[in-house]
C-alpha cells in the first residue's frame, strides 16, 4: 500500500510529467454530465465513482491518479480499478492518469450521485522508455499472501501452445508448484495435492472439468477471460470446499459503448466473440463460441486406429451486464462445453459442462459493497463401447446449486474485510448402464448416488498495519450433511467391509439428515518487509473437502465419478504451511522468490487391489482411507521489463501416502509410506519472450520433469495353466523423465486497418516420444516373463498456424 504522503508525491510527479509532455493543453473536450438535475440538493456534496480500465484489454488499472482541478480533490484507484471522489455540485476539470499511459481528460458537470467509467489508452512519454504492466511491479513484495500466482491473457498470449490454443492450466504448469500427471490427462496438481483437491471457479462457480480433448486443450475460450489467480499457499477464508488450492477465473464484461468483434482461426478449431451495448451505457452483452474440426487431422495420421478415431469439441459463453442505477449492477452468464471422443471402434467418451450464474452487486458507498451470487451447474459424462455383442454405454452426472452472499468492507485504503455465507448442494443423477444404441444384449442397470449439502460462514481480514508489516487472517466454519432418500448398508463391527460382512441396510427418507461433519478452518498469513524490495511471508491454513474424485486410473479422466462424503467416506482435511522470501531487483525489473511448503493430509481416499468402482451401490467396500504428506521448495526468477522477458521456475517436492489397516489385505505396501501416483520430485521450466519490432514476438518454453511412479511386474509364475504376474510394491518404480521444447513466433498487423496477428508455433520441437506410462506384454517367444513397453501420447513435433483478429 502507499501512504497518503507518498500518494501526494506520486500525484505531483504525474502532474509534472504531464506538463513536460503535453504543456498547457486546453481542455478542448465536450461536457460530460454526471447525475440527474432533478436530484440536485443545494449544499450537499456529489459522489462520483466508477472504474478505470485499460482500453485495449479491459483490465482494471490499480493506482491510477484521478485528479480534479489540479489536486484540489484527487483519489487513486483500488485493486479493482475503482475510484471515489466527493465534490460540491458544479463544473470540474478531471483527468485520469497512470504511468506509461496517455491521460484521459473530462469536463464534468456534477449534478448528483453518478458513475463515470474510464478506459485509459496505452501510450508513451518522451521521458524514458515505459513498460506497460497490468499489475503493480511490486505486488509480490507487498502482498500478504505467499504462493499467489496472478496472470492474465495478455501475459500468456505469446506463449507456444498446442494447436495454437491458449490454455490456462498449461500456462500455470510453467509456474513453480504446479504440475500434471502427463500429456493427455485432465486436471493439475498443486504442491502435492490431488486433482480433485483443486477448486476451479469460473465467475465464482465450481467447474468440474476445464479441459477439452482429454486434457490437450482448455475448455475456456481465451477471448472471454479477463484474468485468473491461483491460490496455492494461503487461501482466503472466502474460498472453501477443497483441500489444496483455488483457481479463480474471471470473464470480461461486454463493452458498454461500442460493438467489437474478435476471434481466431487455427488448425483444429476456430473461435469468434462479439460484444457491445444493448442499451448504451446501461446494458452490455458478450457472446463467444468455439468449434473444432479435427477429423481432417486424424485422417492424415498413418495409423488405422487413429485415422478412424474422432475427437471434436465446442463451447459457448454468453454474458449480460446491466447497470440499474449509479450504485447497483447485475451480471448474468451462461457457459456450455461439450466433447465427443472415440478411439477407432474400441471405446469412446462424451462429456459436457453447463453453468448458469447470476450476480447482483451494490455500492452503498466506497466502504461497503454487498454481492449476491446464485448459480447452477451440471457435469455429465458417458463411457461407451461402440461395437460387438458387448456394446454398451455408462453415464453419470452431477448437478449442483450454489448461493453465495458476501460483503466487502473497506474502512480505509489499508484495511479490507470480507464476510459472508456460502451454501452448495450436490445432487448427482443415478449412474446407469444400457446397451449402446439399443443393443438388447446389455440389460439396463441403475445405481442411485449419494447426495449432500455444504454450508459455510466466513470472515476474512486483510490489514496493512504498517509499511513493513501486514496480516491477512480469516476464519471459516463449514458444515456438511449427507442427505436422505438414500440407503445405508451396515457391516459386522470389527470386520472389514465387504459383501460377506454386510448384515443389514437402513433406508433414510428425503427429510432425513444421515451424517453430519463440521469444523473450523482457520487461515492466517503475514508479510514483513525487510526493505522496500525485500519481504518475508509465512502462512498456515486448514481446509476441509466434502466431495471426492473416484478413479481407477493413474491419470484422471472426464468419466471419473464424484462421490460426496458419507458415513464411510469422511471429509478430507489438509493443514498447509508455507514460508517464503521475496526479493525484487533493478527497480522491480527482476522478481525472485524462494518458498518452502509442507502439507499434512487426512482421510485420503485410496482403493483396495482391483476395485470395482462403477455401477457399485456399496462402493465403500472398495475404498480405504489413508493419510498423506507433501513437502518441498520452489525457486522463481522473473524478468518483467526489457526486450527479453520471462521466467525460470524450479520445484522440488515429495508427495507420499500411507494406508495402514488392522485388516489383512487392506494395508498398502505393508502400511509404509509410498509415493503418490503424481509424485514428480523435480520440475524445471524456462519461459522466454523476445519483442520483435513493435507488434511481433518470439517465445520458447523448455520443460523438464521427473518421471512419475508406477507399479511394475517383477516376475510371474504358472498356476493351473494360467500366467500369474507378481507385482512390486505400489509405485515403487518411475517412468523415464520428461523433456519438451516449444517455440512460437508472433507477427502483428498482418492486415492494415485493425488489430490482427499471425502466430506460428511448434509444440515438442524435437519430437521427443516422452513416456506417458509403462505397460507390460508377454513376447511371443517368451511365455513366462512380461516385458515393459513405453506408451507415448505425443511422439512428434506439432506445428500450428493461428490467425487472430480484433476490430
Amino acid at each position: 500500500m502507499v501512504t497518503g504522503q507518498k500518494r501526494t508525491l506520486l500525484s505531483l510527479l504525474f502532474l509534472l510529467s504531464f506538463f513536460i509532455c503535453k504543456g498547457q493543453e486546453e481542455w478542448n473536450v465536450p461536457w460530460t454530465v454526471v447525475g440527474d438535475s432533478s436530484k440536485i440538493k443545494k449544499g450537499e456534496k456529489v459522489v462520483i465513482t466508477g472504474t478505470v480500465t485499460y482500453g485495449d484489454t479491459g483490465l482494471p488499472v490499480e493506482g491510477a491518479l484521478v485528479s480534479v482541478d489540479y489536486l484540489k480533490h484527487f483519489d487513486h484507484t483500488d485493486k479493482n480499478g475503482r475510484y471515489y471522489v466527493e465534490l460540491p455540485v458544479g463544473n470540474y476539470k478531471i483527468y485520469f492518469k497512470t504511468l506509461g499511459s496517455s491521460p484521459q481528460y473530462y469536463r464534468v458537470r456534477a449534478l448528483s450521485y453518478g458513475v463515470l467509467d474510464v478506459a485509459i489508452k496505452e501510450g508513451t512519454t518522451q521521458l524514458k522508455e515505459i513498460e506497460i504492466s497490468s499489475r503493480p511491479l511490486d505486488t509480490n513484495i507487498k502482498g500478504s499472501l505467499p504462493g499467489l500466482t496472478k496472470l492474465n491473457i495478455v501475459e500468456i498470449k505469446t506463449l507456444p501452445a498446442l494447436f495454437g490454443e491458449l490454455d490456462i492450466v498449461k500456462s500455470l504448469q510453467l509456474m513453480p508448484g504446479v504440475s500434471s500427471v502427463g500429456e493427455g490427462s485432465s486436471g493439475f496438481n498443486v504442491r502435492g495435492g490431488r486433482v480433485d483437491q483443486n477448486l476451479v471457479l469460473l465467475n465464482d462457480v465450481p467447474i468440474f472439468n476445464a479441459s477439452h480433448a482429454l486434457g490437450f486443450v482448455s475448455a475456456l475460450n481465451q477471448d472471454i477471460i479477463k484474468d485468473f489467480s491461483l491460490y496455492k499457499g494461503n487461501v482466503p477464508a472466502t474460498f472453501g470446499g477443497r483441500a489444496s488450492s483455488v483457481l479463480e477465473i474471471n470473464t470480461r464484461r461486454g463493452d458498454f459503448d461500442k460493438w467489437q468483434f474478435q476471434g481466431g482461426v487455427g488448425p483444429i478449431s476456430s473461435r469468434f466473440t462479439a460484444e457491445g451495448p444493448l442499451s448504451s451505457g446501461k446494458t452490455s452483452m458478450i457472446v463467444s463460441g468455439r468449434a473444432s474440426y479435427t477429423k481432417w487431422f486424424l485422417k492424415r495420421i498413418d495409423d488405422p486406429d487413429v485415422s478412424n478415431s474422432n475427437a471434436k469439441f465446442y463451447d459457448g459463453y454468453m454474458g449480460i451486464s446491466h447497470r440499474f442505477s449509479e450504485n447497483s449492477s447485475a451480471d448474468f452468464s451462461y457457459y456450455y462445453s461439450r466433447d465427443d471422443f472415440q478411439f477407432s471402434n474400441q471405446f469412446g467418451y462424451e462429456w459436457h459442462n453447463q453453468i448458469v450464474n447470476a450476480k447482483f452487486q451494490t455500492l452503498t458507498n466506497r466502504k461497503a459493497s454487498p454481492l449476491t451470487s446464485l448459480s447452477f451447474g451440471n457435469f455429465k459424462n458417458t463411457l461407451f463401447e461402440p461395437s460387438g455383442v458387448e456394446a454398451r454405454s455408462r453415464t453419470n452426472a452431477m448437478n449442483y446449486f450454489q448461493l453465495k452472499q458476501l460483503v466487502n468492507y473497506t474502512p480505509n485504503e489499508d484495511h479490507t474485510v470480507v464476510t459472508g455465507i456460502e451454501a452448495i448442494g450436490y445432487f448427482p443423477e443415478d449412474e446407469t448402464e444400457t446397451g449402446y444404441k439399443g443393443n438388447p444384449a446389455i440389460p439396463f442397470k441403475r445405481v442411485e448416488k449419494n447426495k449432500g449439502a455444504e454450508f459455510a460462514i466466513f470472515l476474512n481480514d486483510d490489514y496493512e498495519i504498517s509499511e513493513k508489516f501486514s496480516v491477512m487472517a480469516g476464519l471459516r466454519y463449514s458444515t456438511y450433511t449427507h442427505l436422505g432418500n438414500d440407503t445405508v448398508f451396515l457391516y459386522e463391527p470389527g470386520l472389514p467391509r465387504n459383501n460377506q460382512t454386510r448384515i443389514d441396510s437402513i433406508y433414510h427418507g428425503s427429510t432425513k439428515f444421515i451424517k453430519t461433519y463440521s469444523g473450523l478452518e482457520p487461515r492466517i498469513s503475514a508479510r514483513y518487509s525487510l526493505s522496500p524490495n525485500k519481504s518475508v511471508k509465512l502462512s498456515y491454513n486448514r481446509m476441509r473437502q466434502y466431495i471426492h474424485l473416484i478413479s481407477n486410473t493413474t491419470a484422471p479422466t472426464p468419466i471419473d465419478l464424484w462421490q460426496v462424503s458419507t458415513d464411510y467416506v469422511p471429509p478430507q482435511i489438509a493443514d498447509n504451511y508455507s514460508v517464503g522470501y521475496f526479493h525484487n531487483m533493478k527497480d522491480n525489473r527482476w522478481e525472485t522468490s524462494a518458498e518452502f511448503f509442507y502439507k499434512d493430509l487426512h482421510n485420503l481416499v485410496e482403493y483396495k487391489n482391483f476395485p470395482t468402482l462403477f455401477l457399485n451401490n456399496h462402493i465403500e467396500t472398495e475404498l480405504v482411507t489413508g493419510k498423506g504428506r507433501a513437502y518441498g521448495g520452489e525457486l522463481f526468477i522473473r524478468r518483467l521489463q526489457g526486450k527479453w522477458t520471462g521466467w525460470l521456475s524450479y520445484t522440488y517436492s515429495q508427495t507420499e501416502v500411507k494406508v495402514q489397516s488392522p485388516f489383512e489385505g487392506e494395508s498398502i505396501n505393508d502400511g509404509e509410506w509410498f509415493p503418490s501416483n503424481f509424485n514428480k520430485p523435480h520440475n524445471f521450466n524456462l519461459v522466454m519472450n523476445r519483442k520483435l519490432q513493435r507488434t511481433g514476438a518470439f517465445s520458447f518454453t523448455f520443460t523438464y520433469t521427473s518421471g512419475r511412479p508406477f507399479t511394475a511386474v517383477e516376475s510371474s509364475y504358472i498356476a493351473n495353466g494360467t500366467v500369474v504376474p507378481i507385482y512390486s510394491n505400489r509405485n515403487e518404480y518411475s517412468i523415464p523423465n520428461y523433456v519438451r521444447l516449444d517455440v512460437s513466433v508472433t507477427a502483428g498487423n498482418i492486415v492494415k486497418g485493425f488489430d490482427n496477428s499471425l502466430v506460428f508455433s511448434i509444440y515438442n520441437l524435437f519430437g521427443r516420444d516422452n513416456a506417458y506410462s509403462v505397460f507390460y506384454r508377454r513376447p511371443a517367444n517368451n511365455f513366462f516373463i512380461p516385458k515393459p513397453y513405453k506408451l507415448a501420447v505425443l511422439g512428434a513435433a506439432f506445428p500450428s498456424l493461428t490467425y487472430n483478429f480484433k476490430f
